[in-house]
Formats: C-alpha cells, structure tokens, sequence
C-alpha cells in the first residue's frame, strides 16, 4: 500500500483540491464489461418480474417459495411459510407490484424503507416532538410507505430495479463516477465524485480538473443550498473558495457561509401525515381549527420562501451549482410560478443525490461537505464479476421457464372439450350458482351426456369476463364447499383446466375452506391430476391435519369470542359503577340542599322576633309551623324524661 493510499484513506479529500500526482492518475473506470452487461440485461427487460410471476411452473417441488417476495422454504418450514404470507414485507410487495408496478425489495431494503418513513410523515429528524408520539404514527405502515413512494415517484425512480445497476459498484452508489488511479493506487481502490458536480453528461478528467479551485482564485465561486419539506425550510449561500471542505480540523472553516436562512411553520397533520393541502384536494376541505391554521400557514411559508428567493436572486444567479430539495407538492413552492427564480430548465439548478433529514442549517452544511468530498473506497473486483454473471444465469433461467411455460399454456385449454350450446348447460350453470349439491347431481345423472369439466359456451360466462369458464371454477368462487368436494371426488372435474385469465379453479377459491377442500382432493387422488404443476395447489392435505386447523380456528374464535366478552363485562361494571356514582352524587346533593334548608329555619326561629315584619305571609306560617312542631318535640321529651 502505498502512502498516497494511506493517506487519502486516513484523511478525506476536497474535490476541489485534488493533488497533482493523482490528477495525473486518474482514469475513468473501464465501462466495457459494464455497459455490456447493461445492454444485454435491456435485451433480456422484457423477461420482467411481472412476466415471472404468471409462470405456472415450480423450479423444485420440494421447496415453498414465494413468488412475490423471490424467496424460497425448505419443505421442513412450512410454518415460517405460511406466516410469511401475513408479514408487512409481503403485504408491501403485493402493494409495490399493483400500486408502483414494480419489483419487490428483500427484507432488508424493506426495513430501511419503514425506518426512513417517520422523517417523510412528520418532515422532522428521528427525535421525538411534543406535539407528535409513537401513537400517533399511521396505523398502516404499509400504506403510509406506498403512499409517499407514490407520492415522490415523478421525481424519485424508486420503482427502478436495484439490479439493472450493472454491478456491486454501480447498485451502490449510482449517483457516483468513478475512476481508479493505477498503478499510484492498488486496482481494486475506486475513487468516486457525485455526478452532480459535472455539467454535462460525460465526466472525463478535464470535468474533474475544471473543479479544482486554482481555476477560481480570481473570481467568486457559490453555491446555494435549498431544502424544503414538512413545513421546514432551510436555505444557505456558500462560498466555496473559502471553504475548506471536511480535511479542515476547524469545523467553521470548513463551510463558510455568505448568508443563510431557516424557519418553520405549522403544515404537517400530524397524525396522517402529510401537507393538508394534499388532504384537501383528496378529500375535501375539512372545517376543523386546525385545517385552517394549516392553510393559513402553507400560504405563509409559500410567500416567505419564494420572498427569500427573490432576495437572493443575485447569488442564485451566480452561482455555480443550485441545490434543491423539495419533494412532493413543495416543489410548486419553489418552481412554476409567475416570475419564478428557479426554473427546471436551468442548468445549474439540480436535486441533491442522497438521502437527507429534516431541512435545517447542520443539514446544509452536511450536504455540502457530502457532495463536495473525495469518495475512496476498495472494492473486490471478483466480487463483482461473480456478481454479473450471476445475474446473468438468473435472468436466462427465467427466461427459459418463460418460454417453458409459454410452450405449455396453449395445450392446458386448448385440448379440453368445448361444450356446445345447450339449454342443459345453462341450467347446470345456474344451479351451481346457487351451490344445490343434491339437485344437480340428480341432473347430471339424467343428462350423462354432460361432461362436467368441458368449457361452458361464451354466453353462460360472459357476465363474469370468460373468469369462470367450468363448473368447478363456479362452484369454487362462490365457495359452495360440499359442491367442490363432490365435483373433484365423483364427477372427476378436471382441476388443471384455465380461464382466460390463467387461472385455475383452485385460485379462484373464495375462502381458505375452500382451498382445504382441493388440498384433500390432492392427497386422496395424487395420481389423478398434475396438481401442483397444472392445477396449482401447493401442497395435499390430511384429514389429519384438516382437523388440527379447524381445531386452532375454533380455539382462536373462542379466544377472540372470550376477548370480547370480557371487554363488554368490563364495560357493563364500569357503566354500573358511574351509575351508581351518579346517583350517590345526587342523593348527597339532596341531603345538603336539605340541610341548608334546615339551618336557615333554625336561623329565622332565632330571630323570629326582630324579623317577622319582614317574612312573607307563607314564610310566617312555615316559621308558625316549626315552632309548634318543637314545641311538640320538647314536651315529648320531657314526657319521657319523667
């Protein structure tokens, strides 16, 4: 290792002030290999992900796999299998192939989804505010996470496939060029500059040498810094020639700033998340105090931001590199208004490359020092070789189970027997519908002409699209249990026969008893059909283990039945208790209206003498009344005294 490698490895470079020995070096990383690769994985795109998942075909009939999040099971786990299936991961996959029509992520690019999500929803960093709490996050993480990708695809292609990057290198930091410096450096050390530093397309060594800032003693050299997002805002002018970058040991020399600027104002519903000008346009204006704050607030921010922005026009029109972050609706903020001072077409003006936090002044000057920092890093270049041709085994053997597969779906329909029209088909097709087991086993057994797995005539399917085209897809869907078991068991339906669709009768199931019912057909008759390959039931199931099922089902019910049950007794007593309360409350109230009534009598019989001119007419005869009513008292005792 040489000390030239040691050096920038122990101590990080300024673009901008590169040594001479390694600009000398400098050579754009070999783009032969990669671009080779590229080219034929574009050939190849049409062997989609969404391509793959229509295969009728397992690769191996002794694992579980699941198609959707591309992993597989041993057929000893059957139970991590199964509740994989009720995981956020798969539930986020599905969501991404139907909402963003795209290609699943593994588990763990799904968990750093799900831990970027809180910093989008509230627009604040990871600490906590008081205004905001663990529970008051979305329910759904699922849909919170899909919503804002959603949100930000125009922008972000985050639906692009991390694997047609070209490479281990390219995966990782696509938004890097890369050159090596051979044979100063070891081959394998890659040096890196963002692409964004470049103003045009190609970057070469004459891109990188314009950095440096000996082209720039004589004249000033800014950038200006936007960030904007969840009612925060932070802007900065930096001059670069005085900024020393992230090798300076003084933090304040190494970003010097000409101006600067942050503020914040109420725009984020904190509870959903999000701006509540997108809330209104979805739902509808609401009412509340705190809708209107917030509007109130997004017209504020609006005028201060694009106010700032026409304050700082001439630094934004001289500087080198403009520095936007404003995702989502917050972009209108910054752009596409009357006399706007950013526009899109500008050469200058482009999106920071990377990930940021909540906008504030560390976060500005993170970006800076990010963007404007030397990349080394060591790559193992057989690492990455093994890495292509893997990728490129995988996508040719899912490219011949494509064609397989493709070779083999004319013959599943087009050899069944397509019935004619007739009036006893359209009966038999009604009372399917209605699920009567008894009635149209006794019809079938008057018309043996009737062949049960034929395909029904157009007329009979077309109010459901051509989706049910047999009996047993009818009888399936409407989830007629018995009525499936005897069709599979006596009839002999064909199990394997498709819609247009693609689907069979066992994917068209209503319910999981339903799917229970075509499994145990596939463990009493596993030599009738191709049930796995053909008809596409995962696996046969016993009697056995049917039971076991329904045994936890009913265990389940009773636990969430009990559950329920106490939640009411628990709601009953405390109904009972505030009651009682209540009435304990207004019983004691009585006794001191009561009471008080009682002092002020004996208070008027006191001083009965001097006041008795000023009673009322009925205030004397109830103070009459009392009098006598002691009187009576006191003769009494003394009656019994004696």
């Amino acid at each position: 290792m040489t000390d030239l490698q040691i050096s920038i490895q122990q101590k990080p470079l300024s673009v901008f002030s590169l040594p001479e020995e390694l600009l000398s070096a400098l050579v754009a990383v070999d783009q032969e290999t990669e671009t080779e690769v590229q080219i034929e994985w574009k050939q190849q795109a049409l062997v989609t992900s969404q391509a793959l998942q229509r295969l009728e075909i397992n690769e191996d009939q002794d694992t579980l796999t699941c198609r959707t999040c591309d992993i597989t099971f041993t057929s000893t786990e059957r139970e991590q299998h199964r509740k994989h299936y009720n995981t956020d991961w798969h539930r986020y996959n599905i969501k991404r192939r139907l909402v963003l029509d795209t290609t699943p992520v593994s588990l763990i690019e799904f968990e750093k989804l799900l831990a970027d999500l809180s910093d989008s929803i509230s627009g604040t960093d990871s600490e906590d505010t008081d205004e905001e709490s663990d529970t008051e996050v979305a329910h759904d993480r699922v849909n919170a996470l899909v919503g804002k990708q959603k949100s930000v695809l125009p922008d972000h292609d985050i639906t692009k496939n991390p694997n047609e990057e070209g490479s281990l290198l390219q995966k990782r930091y696509s938004a890097m060029v890369w050159f090596n410096a051979k044979p100063l450096l070891s081959g394998s050390i890659h040096l890196g500059i963002y692409r964004t530093l470049f103003s045009t397309k190609t970057a070469d060594i004459a891109a990188v040498r314009a950095l440096q800032s000996k082209n720039y003693e004589k004249k000033p050299r800014y950038w200006t810094i936007l960030m904007l997002g969840g009612g925060h805002f932070a802007g900065c002018v930096v001059d670069v020639n005085q900024s020393k970058g992230i090798s300076e040991p003084s933090v304040e020399k190494q970003v010097r700033l000409v101006t600067h600027k942050t503020f914040h104002r109420y725009t984020t519903r904190r509870k959903q998340g999000g701006a509540q000008s997108s809330n209104d346009n979805a739902k509808g204006k609401a009412n509340s105090a705190g809708a209107q704050i917030r509007r109130y607030n997004e017209q504020l921010l609006q005028k201060e931001v694009r106010e700032l922005l026409s304050q700082w026009k001439s630094y934004i029109d001289r500087s080198e590199l403009v520095l936007v972050h404003a995702p989502s609706n917050n972009r209108k903020i910054v752009y596409g208004y009357e006399n706007a001072v950013l526009t899109k077409e500008n050469p200058a003006v482009k999106t920071i490359p990377f990930v940021t936090k909540r906008p504030t002044l560390s976060e500005l000057k993170r970006v800076f020092l990010e963007i404007s920092t030397f990349k080394v890093i060591e790559v193992d270049e057989e690492a990455i070789l093994a890495h292509k041709n893997k990728a490129i085994e995988k996508e040719e053997k899912a490219r011949q189970l494509l064609e397989k597969s493709k070779q083999q779906k004319p013959t599943t329909s087009s050899t069944k027997p397509k019935a004619e029209a007739s009036p006893e088909l359209e009966k038999l097709a009604g009372l399917v519908k209605q699920g009567k087991t008894s009635v149209i086993f006794s019809y079938l057994s008057k018309h043996k002409d009737i062949n049960v797995s034929s395909i029904l005539p157009s007329y009979i399917t077309a109010e459901d699209n051509g989706r049910f085209p047999t009996l047993l897809h009818m009888a399936s869907h409407y989830g007629h249990r018995s009525l499936v078991e005897s069709l599979l068991m006596e009839a002999h339906a064909d199990p394997t026969v498709k819609s247009e669709g693609g689907k069979t009768p066992y994917e068209v199931a209503k319910d999981k008893t339903i799917r229970s019912v075509f499994r145990r057909c596939m463990h009493e008759l596993p030599d009738k059909w191709a049930w796995l390959e053909e008809a596409r039931v995962p696996s046969p199931l016993t009697l056995e283990a049917e039971e076991e099922q329904l045994e936890k089902e009913r265990i389940k019910k009773e636990k969430e039945a009990e559950k329920i049950r106490l939640i009411e007794e628990e709601r009953l007593r405390r109904e009972a208790e505030e009651e009682a309360r209540e009435r304990e409350q207004k019983a004691a109230e009585e006794v001191r209206k009561r009471g008080k009534a009682n002092v002020l009598v004996a208070k008027a019989l006191i001083g009965s003498q001097g006041n008795m001119a000023n009673m009322s007419p009925e205030a004397r005869v109830r103070l009459e009344r009392e009098k006598r009513a002691r009187a009576a008292e006191e003769r009494m005792r003394r009656m019994g005294g004696n």
